[in-house]
């Protein structure tokens, strides 16, 4: 039997629905990162952030920014914030994102041509 003060104690707090997507989204990209890789993480304010050295705890998620602040600062944020996310750096300006589909054009029908 399981003593009172074990008993009594509350279980984890459930994630909100923003909150499970969120880690849904970042464990998935976060799976697919290389030793000493990078993530990168759109927010849902729009901000892009690239981490190195993630972890993931229960609560939030910790990175290393792997550019801006010279000083490499730590950011720390909640999953509910997260958008999207991604192994591997974020693409320059004026380069396609390799992670994002290309429109393809329909296959045209050579039958229907005159």
């Amino acid at each position: 039997m399981p003593s009172p003060s074990l008993a009594s104690a509350p279980g984890p707090l459930a994630d909100s629905p923003a909150e499970a997507v969120g880690r849904r989204i970042l464990s998935t990209a976060f799976v697919r990162v290389g030793p000493g890789g990078h993530l990168t993480v759109e927010l849902r304010d729009g901000r892009l952030l690239v981490l190195r050295d993630v972890v993931m705890r229960a609560k939030d998620y910790c990175g290393v920014q792997a550019a801006g602040d010279p000083a490499r600062a730590k950011y720390c944020g909640g999953y509910a914030e997260v958008a999207a996310a991604r192994p591997g750096l974020a693409p320059t300006l004026g380069q396609p994102d390799s992670a994002v589909s290309s429109a393809v054009e329909p296959a045209r029908d050579p039958t229907k041509e005159k």
